[in-house]
């Protein structure tokens, strides 16, 4: 009986053991950015693009009427030369 018991008692312990090491090597890895983080990132970098881009076209004496059109190009090329 006390064998028995002893027995069950060291098994216990090696299954609770083992599946806390195998919990800790099979986490997944976590990525850099989380979805969340990534998208307030790029918002954040659409909003600094769309200032930028405005305060260019406020030094260069664009007219009002054709701000629009050089804001979205100038925000367009800015956005592809970051993804390059």
């Amino acid at each position: 009986m006390r064998c028995l018991l002893s027995f069950f008692l060291i098994f216990l312990t090696l299954v609770l053991f083992s599946a806390d090491i195998i919990a800790q090597t099979a986490a997944p890895s976590s990525p850099a950015l989380s979805g969340r983080a990534l998208r307030q990132q790029e918002r954040q970098l659409r909003q600094q693009d769309r200032r930028e881009c405005t305060t260019q076209a406020a030094q260069q004496s664009i007219a009002r009427r054709n701000r629009a059109d050089f804001v979205r190009q100038c925000i367009a090329d800015r956005q592809g030369a970051r993804r390059r």
